[in-house]
């Protein structure tokens, strides 16, 4: 009886482990070709800029090329040549909008503490379905305005803030934030180097992050579910197979017992109370879901669970 117990065990533990593992690889499979996504989608950002300059005596040309370190007292414009594509290798479309907004932001404390921001739109276009994202937009961009509101705002306070001007290229695609060209341009040093930041490989990198955290959430799930299939299953037939096993001690009753002892001992084994009997040579008796027996007026009492 115990050796057919423990077969019926490990047919149950099989077919367990083979279930559990099916999801897995399904899930691993459903994981890796969300994964395939990135490669239907070609990223090209050609974004650049040139430098204006006031006219002085001592530079022959009156614009700079990218890449440089320029003298920002002589600085009039800089020409912002927004160059971006975004290709979709299927049959669908994008429905997207973008738009190109400067944010002032002065920090105190060498750079390490935000004291002022300040956003200004320069442009916003919006729904447009297309087979592939394709943004040209020249820009002019007044640095001398944006430098002398810098100053105004710190003369006001009185103090003196380290200031960077953000100009920014946000893509939405679905009206969600997506991709982005960024160019950052000091406004507060003598000596300035103006740097460029895009997202050109945002949808790898979300994909990549996203499968991550799916295959910890995904395992977590399919242990989590294989305990509690196993607790369900092995506590219901460990307790049948012991109800079966031990039928001839155990007698059933019509009416509710009448406990009047102070001495109650609540189990959380029904084996242990199977053990009780049978050492003591006593039957246990069965009221509903309570099984119970009595040493010496005291009641050693199971409550089978549901």
């Amino acid at each position: 009886m115990e050796d057919k117990s423990k077969k019926i065990k490990i047919l149950i533990i099989l077919s367990i482990i083979i279930l559990l593992t099916g999801i897995i690889f399904l899930g691993l499979m459903y994981i890796n070709k969300d994964k395939q996504k990135k490669n239907i989608y070609q990223v090209e950002n050609n974004t650049y800029y040139e430098v204006n300059l006031k006219p002085n005596n001592y530079f022959f040309n009156n614009k700079l090329e990218a890449n440089n370190y320029y003298i920002a007292n002589a600085i009039n414009s800089i020409d912002i040549y927004f160059n971006y594509n975004l290709k979709n290798k299927t049959e669908g479309n994008f429905n997207y909008s973008y738009d190109i907004t400067a944010t002032l932001k002065s920090y105190a404390d060498n750079g390490t503490k935000l004291v002022w921001t300040k956003d200004f739109n320069l442009k916003n276009i919006n729904n447009i379905n297309e087979k592939e994202i394709d943004i040209k937009e020249d820009y002019n961009l007044d640095y001398e305005y944006y430098v002398n509101y810098v100053k105004a705002f710190q003369e006001y306070f009185n103090i003196k803030t380290e200031t960077y001007l953000d100009v920014k290229l946000n893509i939405k695609i679905n009206d969600k934030d997506e991709s982005y060209v960024l160019i950052t341009i000091p406004i507060s040093d003598d000596i300035i180097e103006i740097t460029m930041k895009d997202d050109k490989a945002f949808l790898e990198n979300k994909t990549t992050n996203g499968n991550f955290n799916k295959i910890i959430v995904f395992i977590f799930i399919v242990i989590v579910i294989g305990i509690l299939i196993s607790k369900i299953l092995f506590h219901k037939d460990n307790e049948e197979a012991i109800l079966k096993e031990y039928r001839d001690i155990i007698i059933v009753i019509q009416n509710e017992p009448n406990i009047n002892s102070n001495n109650i001992i609540y189990l959380t084994n029904l084996k242990d109370l199977i053990n009780i009997a049978v050492n003591n040579n006593i039957n246990i008796f069965h009221y509903q879901n309570n099984y119970y027996t009595i040493i010496d007026n005291t009641y050693y009492i199971y409550i089978l669970k549901k």
